[in-house]
């Protein structure tokens, strides 16, 4: 019998691994020149806010799904395109020191995955914004919830 591969989640090391390799990103984040500000701004709870980001990358690792929120949030942080390469590329250097070469590819790419879907947010967001059509009711980016059957 062929053994089940195993997640991601669980190749890095669990739980403990996601808080280290979150911690150490969220370290460098806030002292980053680009990213900083935002977190100093938006992130008053730090320890709330890493327990709650640790959730959030154990759904999309293959860990436990223990995150039920959205992204949403992030839209009214105005980031721009400069914001999301700074966080890919930090997140990516992290990655590589904390877990390795082959995990850190695949955590770059759930990565690059959630960065597109933040762009795609905001950008839905904005042409409502400025009276652009808006996206159909109930669609992951609208902000009215599907009609009633």
């Amino acid at each position: 019998m062929q053994e089940e591969p195993k997640s991601l989640f669980d190749r890095i090391g669990g739980r403990p691994a996601l808080e280290r390799l979150l911690s150490r990103f969220y370290d460098r984040a806030r002292e980053d020149a680009l990213l900083g500000p935002i977190f100093g701004a938006h992130v008053h709870d730090w320890d709330s806010h890493l327990q709650t980001v640790v959730d959030f990358w154990s759904n999309h690792t293959g860990g436990p799904v223990l995150y039920r929120g959205g992204m949403g949030r992030h839209l009214r942080l105005g980031l721009q395109p400069e914001h999301f390469e700074r966080w890919l590329s930090l997140w990516q250097e992290n990655a590589l020191v904390e877990v390795g070469p082959d995990c850190a590819a695949e955590l770059h790419q759930i990565a690059l995955h959630v960065a597109a879907n933040l762009k795609a947010m905001a950008t839905r967001t904005s042409a409502v914004t400025v009276g652009g059509p808006a996206p159909p009711p109930g669609s992951r980016f609208s902000l009215r919830p599907p009609p009633r059957a």
